[in-house]
């Protein structure tokens, strides 16, 4: 059993009280209506059902399979990148915010720093790991970050329609 010692939600501005799903909130003129939430272990096989729980909570909304994409991208950045990799968890967060689709994954931090997107050489001969961000970047309508090393935020926005 995981403790939440591996976990520790960052404190922000734009985060959702507990148990808001029936509570909307607003954030300047976007009004935040959380779908649904769900904490998964820090384990690699868990990104898989990060992706169908996404997919579940979006339905059949013209985002959905970018916002499974990007999640699956982020939810492996989580398990690879941070605590939540070692023995501990991450949370998925699905949003109506205005009129976009708005994922959150919740890790619990790390010592690299904040994430950020990262160039490869386009000449190399193998291709390397951390492309991840960088599909986010290209896909995403907006995305950023919160937190620090116990405990990070990254989300993404998709339009609606």
């Amino acid at each position: 059993m995981t403790d939440d010692k591996h976990f520790t939600r960052p404190a922000r501005p734009d985060a959702a009280p507990p148990g808001s799903a029936a509570t909307p909130r607003s954030d300047g003129d976007r009004a935040w209506t959380l779908l649904m939430r769900r904490r998964f272990a820090g384990l690699p096989e868990q990104v898989g059902q990060a992706r169908r729980f996404v997919a579940l909570a979006v339905g059949d909304r013209a985002a959905a399979e970018q916002a499974v994409l990007l999640t699956s991208e982020l939810a492996t950045n989580a398990v690879q990148h941070t605590g939540s990799g070692a023995d501990g968890f991450f949370e998925v967060s699905v949003y109506l915010v205005g009129g976009s689709l708005r994922v959150e994954v919740a890790d619990a931090g790390g010592t690299a720093g904040a994430p950020r997107v990262r160039r490869p050489d386009p000449d190399a001969e193998q291709l390397p790991g951390g492309r991840g961000l960088a599909i986010v970047e290209l896909c995403a309508a907006r995305w950023g970050q919160s937190g620090d090393a116990s405990g990070r935020v990254v989300w993404f926005e998709l339009p609606q329609d």
